[in-house]
């Protein structure tokens, strides 16, 4: 079976100035993912995690390697693989003044979803976080943790075959990470989703 992520010799600098040589971030990274699979990267902030995930999902170009993502590769195929993955990032951005549930249609439309089959994910994601009673709260009243979940229920708009989390319980308390991490089991476990999450946890 092909792996749903597989990345070989992934280099990646940032150049600090006309004078400072690149910061390496990423060096010969090498990486396998099997389909269905949760896969944690563990590192201290500052170690390329982020980085990473940004290579894999398309954001950031390797300066040097290969990588493929469910069979695309990440450079080559960026547009086509976009449509099959989303990413959940720590210290979730929303548009401060649209409602959770706007901001669920808001990021449906990005993905070409409307009409009744935006209505109904919407209603679902909204079930399945917790989200339902705080469905006409403005994303800049939510607290830390309901904005985690409404990051996560954003991330899973477009049904996607592999869910990138970056730092998924970054801020949250002891009690609301072990929740998150709970809906993270249910997710893989009830779609099969592979889901790569990194934490420094």
């Amino acid at each position: 079976m092909e792996p749903a992520i597989s990345a070989q010799g992934i280099d990646k600098a940032f150049r600090r100035g006309l004078f400072r040589p690149p910061k390496e971030v990423l060096r010969r990274v090498d990486l396998e993912v099997a389909p269905g699979a949760i896969f944690g990267i563990l590192g201290p902030n500052g170690a390329g995690k982020t980085t990473l995930i940004s290579v894999l999902a398309t954001l950031l170009r390797p300066d040097a390697g290969q990588a493929q993502v469910l069979g695309l590769d990440v450079v080559r195929h960026a547009a086509r693989l976009r449509d099959r993955i989303n990413l959940a990032a720590s210290g979730a951005h929303f548009l401060w003044c649209l409602t959770v549930e706007d901001n669920l249609r808001f990021y449906g439309h990005l993905y070409g979803l409307g009409g009744p089959p935006l209505t109904a994910r919407v209603a679902e994601l909204l079930d399945s976080f917790g989200l339902a009673e705080h469905r006409r709260v403005t994303f800049e009243r939510l607290s830390t943790g309901l904005k985690q979940r409404l990051s996560l229920a954003k991330a899973l708009i477009n049904q996607p075959e592999l869910l990138f989390l970056d730092e998924p319980t970054s801020g949250l308390d002891q009690d609301m990470a072990h929740h998150l991490r709970q809906e993270i089991l249910r997710l893989n476990r009830d779609t099969g989703v592979t889901i790569l999450l990194t934490t420094h946890n």
